[in-house]
């Protein structure tokens, strides 16, 4: 049976349709409904219409396969989507070739693939072309053929190389892969990148880039990417200390870089990226995972800076006073630095937008002093393990806007003390409305336990 649904934005018909039981979804011009409303029987008439690249479209959901076969062999079919599908028959892949001259996007998002069949390259107008999430491993050559695409989504995908090929297609603007083993201990490579070829640097129109393996092609590779000027997203994996210089090189010439996320090789290896002289002055995101000597001296001038993430640093005395006063900064997270016994100040007046700030695996910590008139908009605040950390900072009781609080694998002797029955530390606290205890925390989804603090189920207190 054919269904015709409508939306007043494509982009949602993905989570509007998710509880159904389709199997299959296809979008036509409204020029050529006419043709299928006479085809196949429909149920009900159109409701509305929705633009995508300025076509008016129709989405219909194909309950049974065989209904649309005469459809899809007949109709200038221009976007394909899939949902909900238990297994995908291999009449469905055959069913593309020859038919669907004329598509312009194929979303095999969450679909039961495993490979991508190789005549995909006669699909000469895609420009979108998604696999994410599915158990494609392979491209074949052929996908060097699509002139016009412009997205390849390979996220959560098992494709770990990108094809030579990929670099004849130049005008790519969204090269998204990665895949993240959320069974892996907390941070520890849990998220790997793909491999790219020489020869990446003549696709001038990328904006997005992410995530690239950066031993594969090294120093050269580093230097290459200097060459995508355009570039707003940036993503690599797996570099090493003697890239630094490279590397540095490379993101001062990206001058529209917004997002930069780098992940060194281990957690061992240093980051070197002390040779920025004029960073790209439009970041607004910044991640780091790796060993630092220093705090870069360039974070601090970054004035369009919203979120910063720095983990495995190990840096013994973390210069907050460094980050305090950037103006747009909204969200601060920091993990596996310091030494036994460190001590971390938020001074008074610093921080003035901040909103969520993340302490964790912060294993050396034994205090931790927040001032008046410190993160004064601060709305969630996540903390530990921190072992060393005995007391529970009274200094939380100055945040009074702080909505969510919540502490990771803290000792019991700690979580008693916000018992709120009898915790002599219950006052620091008490006006906040979630403060939740997770314990066993590992990411992958459900493996942990929560407590809040205000269950009605005190047995929690006399069990931690």
């Amino acid at each position: 049976m054919l269904k015709p649904y409508a939306s007043h934005h494509l982009l949602d018909i993905r989570f509007r349709f998710s509880t159904l039981d389709s199997q299959f979804f296809v979008f036509f011009s409204e020029q050529l409904f006419a043709h299928t409303n006479q085809t196949a029987r429909v149920q009900c008439g159109v409701v509305g219409c929705s633009y995508y690249m300025a076509e008016q479209i129709v989405c219909f959901v194909i309950e049974n396969p065989s209904d649309a076969s005469g459809i899809i062999t007949q109709s200038q079919i221009r976007s394909v989507f899939a949902f909900n599908q238990e297994e995908w028959p291999e009449s469905y892949l055959n069913t593309l070739r020859g038919n669907f001259k004329l598509l312009k996007v194929l979303d095999f998002m969450d679909a039961p693939i495993n490979q991508l069949p190789k005549y995909v390259g006669d699909l000469y107008l895609l420009t979108y072309l998604s696999l994410r999430n599915t158990k494609v491993e392979l491209l074949p050559d052929s996908i060097g053929n699509l002139q016009n695409l412009e997205t390849l989504d390979l996220k959560q995908s098992l494709v770990s190389e990108i094809p030579a090929k990929i670099n004849k297609l130049v005008k790519l603007r969204h090269l998204l892969a990665y895949y993240r083993d959320y069974s892996l201990a907390f941070w520890s490579n849990m998220e790997r990148g793909v491999k790219i070829h020489e020869g990446i640097g003549c696709l001038q129109a990328l904006q997005k880039l992410y995530f690239v393996e950066a031993n594969h092609g090294g120093i050269k590779l580093i230097k290459e990417l200097g060459q995508l000027r355009q570039l707003r997203k940036l993503g690599l994996t797996k570099l090493k200390r003697e890239d630094g210089k490279a590397l540095c090189a490379c993101i001062e010439k990206i001058n529209h870089l917004e997002t930069l996320e780098l992940t060194a090789i281990s957690e061992d290896e240093v980051l070197d990226l002390e040779s920025i002289s004029t960073p790209p002055q439009f970041i607004r995101k910044l991640i780091l995972y790796g060993r630092l000597e220093q705090l870069p001296s360039w974070i601090s001038n970054l004035q369009h800076l919203v979120a910063l993430v720095i983990y495995w640093s190990r840096l013994r005395d973390f210069p907050l006073k460094a980050l305090q006063n950037l103006p747009n900064l909204l969200d601060l997270g920091l993990g596996q630095m310091g030494h036994e016994g460190m001590r971390l100040h938020f001074e008074e007046g610093g921080f003035q937008k901040l909103r969520k700030l993340r302490l964790r695996e912060v294993e050396g910590l034994n205090s931790l002093i927040i001032d008046n008139g410190v993160m004064p908009i601060l709305q969630e605040f996540h903390i530990g393990p921190s072992p060393q950390l005995k007391d529970v900072p009274s200094g939380i009781c100055r945040l009074r806007n702080l909505r969510d609080l919540r502490f990771y694998d803290m000792t019991k002797e700690f979580a008693r003390q916000m018992d709120p029955n009898n915790g002599p530390h219950y006052w620091i606290v008490k006006h906040i409305r979630h403060v939740d205890f997770i314990y066993n925390y590992v990411p992958r989804y459900g493996e942990y336990e929560t407590h809040s603090l205000y269950d009605s189920d005190f047995s929690f207190w006399s069990n931690v």
